[in-house]
């Protein structure tokens, strides 16, 4: 009874196994480089150059609190044996002030950049997805794995480019 129930495991074993490798025989499977995507395709472009503009101003007023600190720490450092206790505690709280402004506005800043970049980002990693979903759809692939996470692909296998170009075209 034993050597029979091992007899009809094995056999369903090999059923499996054949009916997998047929299955895995029909399936079509392309490879795509989303981070190959995303650094070639123009709207990262412009979202670099959008964002850049978009703080600017602050970025500015960043790089003045920098200089203005640097200016008075020199000063300070230069003419401290010439200055009165007075005039050095002025200059060194001017000195903390300006720290603790350009600290808060430079977290503020990197905040404010990393969400807006977030949201840019996340508007063209849609377009990236739907360029993928109908490419994978109109050349009837059942399977798309990101290339990153490939040990190994034919070439042929790689829709990087033709998802590229699609998302080029659109705005």
């Amino acid at each position: 009874m034993n050597k029979a129930l091992q007899v009809a495991s094995l056999a369903l074993a090999m059923m499996a196994s054949g009916y997998s490798a047929q299955a895995a025989a029909e399936t079509k499977i392309a490879v795509v480089n989303v981070a190959r995507i995303l650094h070639e395709i123009p709207q990262s472009k412009a979202i670099e150059s959008q964002l850049k503009a978009e703080f600017s101003g602050r970025i500015s007023e960043m790089q003045r609190l920098e200089s203005e600190g640097q200016s008075l720490a020199a000063k300070l450092k230069k003419d401290e044996s010439f200055m009165s206790a007075d005039e050095r505690t002025k200059l060194q709280r001017r000195l903390a002030e300006l720290q603790a402004d350009f600290n808060l506005k430079g977290q503020a800043l990197q905040e404010d950049q990393r969400r807006r970049f977030g949201e840019e980002q996340k508007k063209v990693f849609d377009k990236v997805q739907t360029a993928i979903d109908a490419i994978a759809k109109s050349q009837g692939y059942d399977l798309v794995l990101n290339g990153q996470a490939v040990v190994f692909g034919e070439g042929k296998l790689d829709i990087t480019d033709q998802v590229i170009q699609q998302v080029s075209k659109s705005k």
